[in-house]
């Protein structure tokens, strides 16, 4: 049994995914008023109060978020996918990463958006998408698709799915509270990121089949 299913709708959901990223991102390049307009009501809901301890909260989140270290925890789950077999798996899972960073990376030299004007010298660089939130998406999607599956009490499935969901929302709500990023940079990463996996997902249906007659993985589940 492959790891992912042929799925009739993943065209369609592609394509959606494509076509509201596109909106998104052409609003961002054009300074729309509207953007403009939604990011700024976001962002006095979310920094309306600024207690110590919600900023030392989202700091930790920020920090645990790291971009590098995503590729550490990406690292870890393709080694331990790797010596349990699952050796395709985490060759997939390394080049979705890599992958998703160099698509990433070309659209935000692409938007070119700046960043808060009270941005900390630390947040360098264009502002949309969000790389914290594009990457912890990805990583997400890793163990949602390969390693909750395995979980054999379903309660236990679901308690592991809401806890990854909530972790998504702190690190969304982070980058904005700290002023790293506009709220419309974290919900374009998130369409982005979704529309990478679909296409990673879809090219692992085609290729892992193929991989499985190679001789350094010729023994490996998909």
């Amino acid at each position: 049994m492959m790891l992912f299913n042929r799925d009739r709708d993943r065209p369609w959901k592609f394509t959606l995914a494509t076509a509201l990223f596109l909106v998104v991102a052409i609003y961002i390049k054009a300074q729309n008023a509207y953007v403009e307009f939604l990011d700024s009501s976001i962002v006095d809901v979310i920094q309306k109060n600024q207690p110590e301890w919600k900023t030392l909260l989202y700091r930790g989140v920020t920090s645990l978020a790291e971009p590098k270290l995503d590729i550490i925890w990406v690292l870890i789950l393709a080694f331990l996918l790797w010596g349990f077999k699952f050796k395709i798996p985490a060759l997939w899972c390394l080049a979705t990463l890599a992958g998703g960073d160099v698509i990433a990376s070309l659209v935000k030299s692409l938007v070119k958006r700046a960043r808060p004007s009270t941005h900390l010298a630390i947040d360098d660089g264009y502002s949309f998408p969000s790389g914290h939130v594009f990457g912890t998406f990805l990583l997400i999607a890793m163990i949602w698709v390969i390693l909750i599956p395995m979980i054999a009490a379903a309660w236990k499935a679901w308690l592991a799915r809401i806890l990854l969901i909530v972790w998504l929302g702190l690190v969304m709500i982070s980058r904005v509270y700290l002023n790293a990023h506009f709220p419309t940079d974290t919900i374009g990463a998130v369409l982005l990121a979704y529309l990478w996996l679909q296409f990673a997902e879809g090219l692992y249906i085609r290729l892992a089949p193929v991989m499985q007659n190679w001789p350094l993985l010729k023994r490996s589940e998909i």
